[in-house]
């Protein structure tokens, strides 16, 4: 992270009032970040050694990420889109002694805790401080437990994805990047604000084009791309699909100035990503979770191709170890907080192999379904095909507990009918084939996470609960297995 302030630094000195940071409020120059950073660094003297962030993104996000990691702290995002549940279980797990936010009141339960408001001032002239080293923070995964784990992240696992990065994307001063993912997640804390300070490129955050990530309107996203006229930004799977159903629609194009979006979180299918290219988007797939500091691999704008998620980044090493993708290297994470280190080779829990020097995704170990036959069902080789139609968000197989049967549950923006989903099916062997379908809304309680996955815990509760229409046809019975 040395690299990163160096960065900043050498922006504000030769470029001082180009834009750093832009969101729907507030834009900041290089030089204006700089004097930021190293005012709440000062207001952070004397704070506890872990600090939460609780904000939901923009332009004061990058400035408390930076001053955290600025002052040799610990910081620990508490994310909009968690429960207040899993707030409340991360402020103890983590034991949180200080917490970035707008609101006091919010907090008003926990008097010990201190609350910082980023956007106050001590409005002293404060140098930035070098950089010592040994910040760390503490990423939460959403998992579907309710009590998340905190993957703990630090200089080591940073520097080595940022050196990797830095080739794959090639950003420049040139470069806008659109920031849509939402802040507390690490791949956008990496490529929305660090990858651009060492490009001395401008970020960009427009917080109502993140909530399409979480079923609202997708006209937002669509007029941030239009009017910002970005050159990066990263997508989910279930918003790209949502963007190329809207052009194709509408009969419009992406804008020009695009020249890199990466798509990851959750599998995309090859037909998404095909008719994402087709539409005019420079759509790359990747891959990897923030075990392994955000991304294991990825495809190049220049070398992209659908349905694997690229080669492996440099400094990187990825095996196959009974079918399960492994990976080993620096970005491995620290380990899990309150938990044992990390081990040299880390199981990721993901189903692969590999086509040439691509990887491929199968699916989630875990995921795993047995099917009446005996037969082992990967859940995501169903899925990819029905989320293929661009009027589905996502779905999920589960089996019904009480008869066994597969059933599909369905979140579409746009009606869809058991015979399309029939046809999507078709080349499925008959022991895959779901039997019933649920629709659900986008907006589901819990039931998809801000990359689109589908949570299976809140799945299953679906499918045990409630009626599902039949989708089985008799001419299912000719099908060969």
């Amino acid at each position: 992270m040395h690299r990163v302030f160096e960065a900043l630094k050498h922006n504000a000195s030769i470029r001082p009032d180009a834009i750093a940071f832009q969101d729907d409020k507030t834009t900041i120059t290089w030089a204006q970040l700089v004097a930021r950073v190293a005012d709440l660094t000062a207001r952070l003297s004397d704070a506890p050694k872990t600090i939460g962030i609780a904000l939901a993104g923009g332009v004061d996000y990058a400035v408390a990420d930076l001053a955290i990691t600025l002052s040799g702290r610990r910081q620990v995002p508490l994310p909009f889109f968690f429960s207040k549940e899993q707030n409340a279980h991360i402020l103890f797990d983590a034991k949180i002694g200080a917490v970035i936010a707008y609101d006091a009141a919010m907090f008003a339960a926990l008097p010990q805790l201190d609350v910082i408001n980023p956007a106050l001032s001590d409005n002293r002239a404060v140098p930035l401080q070098e950089y010592q080293g040994g910040a760390e923070r503490v990423i939460y995964t959403s998992g579907s437990s309710g009590k998340p784990k905190g993957v703990i992240i630090g200089d080591r696992q940073l520097d080595a994805s940022l050196n990797a990065l830095k080739g794959v994307v090639a950003a420049t001063p040139k470069d806008c990047h659109l920031s849509i993912l939402p802040l507390p997640q690490l791949l956008e804390q990496i490529c929305g604000i660090f990858l651009p300070i060492l490009a001395g490129a401008k970020t960009v955050f427009r917080f109502e084009a993140t909530k399409a990530l979480f079923g609202a309107p997708i006209e937002p996203l669509i007029e941030a791309f239009e009017t910002i006229n970005p050159t990066t930004s990263l997508l989910a799977p279930a918003v790209l699909g949502r963007w190329v159903t809207y052009l194709q629609a509408n009969g419009q194009t992406p804008p020009d100035s695009l020249r890199f979006v990466a798509v990851g979180g959750a599998s995309s299918s090859p037909a998404l990503i095909q008719s994402a290219q087709a539409a005019g988007i420079p759509v790359c797939e990747g891959y990897g979770l923030s075990e392994c500091c955000a991304v294991v691999a990825m495809n190049r704008p220049d070398d992209s191709v659908a349905g694997t998620v690229g080669q492996v980044l440099d400094g990187l090493d990825v095996t196959i170890e009974q079918g399960e993708i492994t990976v080993s290297g620096p970005t491995v994470m620290v380990g899990y907080l309150n938990g044992k280190a990390a081990p040299a080779r880390w199981h990721t829990g993901d189903l692969g192999h590999f086509e040439g020097e691509r990887l491929v995704v199968d699916g989630r170990k875990d995921a795993l379904l047995v099917a009446g036959s005996g037969r082992n069902i990967s859940p995501e080789w169903v899925e990819q095909r029905v989320n293929a139609d661009l009027r589905i968000v996502s779905s999920a197989l589960s089996i019904r507990r009480d008869d066994g049967a597969l059933v599909l549950i369905v979140a579409a923006v746009a009606p869809v009918t058991c015979n399309d989903l029939i046809a999507h099916l078709a080349d499925l062997p008959n022991y895959a084939q779901p039997q019933a379908v649920i629709f659900v809304a986008p907006t589901e309680p819990d039931f998809l996470f801000p990359v689109g996955t589908p949570n299976r815990k809140t799945a299953q509760t679906i499918v045990d609960s409630r009626a599902a229409e039949p989708l089985a046809t008799a001419d299912l019975s000719e099908r060969t297995a």
